[in-house]
């Protein structure tokens, strides 16, 4: 078994996923549109979920998670050889930037976006167009 960080989730509740409803995520994205809108120093932080739509599985998502990637990797190294199944996942090389990369991008030309602080080492900030002296 592969031991995890102290912070690691480790329960079934802990990586339960969490859907809102259309008028809650529609609420949740005018408050988010008002604050960049309003923002001085808009600064995105970014980690492996901006990357799971390209086909890159994250590290934390549990067993039973939605995402056609299928568990993060830190899952998916306790899980049994024989009861594991085959997810839609490619090489990360190989991967392109997802609408949300994308998105980021847009806000950084229209002047909102500021920086990005990114945990991944995917590459796809950087193919997306996010020049280095704007990604840490």
């Amino acid at each position: 078994r592969t031991r995890m960080a102290s912070s690691a989730l480790k329960s079934e509740e802990e990586k339960k996923e969490i859907f809102d409803t259309e008028k809650q995520l529609e609420e949740k994205l005018d408050k988010l549109a008002a604050m960049v809108k309003e923002s001085e120093h808009f600064v995105a932080f970014t980690g492996a979920g901006i990357s799971t739509s390209t086909g890159i599985p994250d590290f934390r998502s549990g067993e039973n998670t939605i995402l056609k990637t299928g568990p993060g990797m830190w899952e998916e190294a306790n899980i049994p050889l024989a009861k594991r199944k085959s997810y839609e996942r490619i090489e990360m090389m190989e991967a392109i930037p997802s609408y949300c990369h994308m998105s980021l991008v847009k806000l950084m030309q229209e002047g909102y976006l500021k920086f990005i602080i990114s945990q991944n080492v995917d590459g796809l900030h950087r193919k997306s167009g996010i020049p280095t002296k704007s990604l840490a």
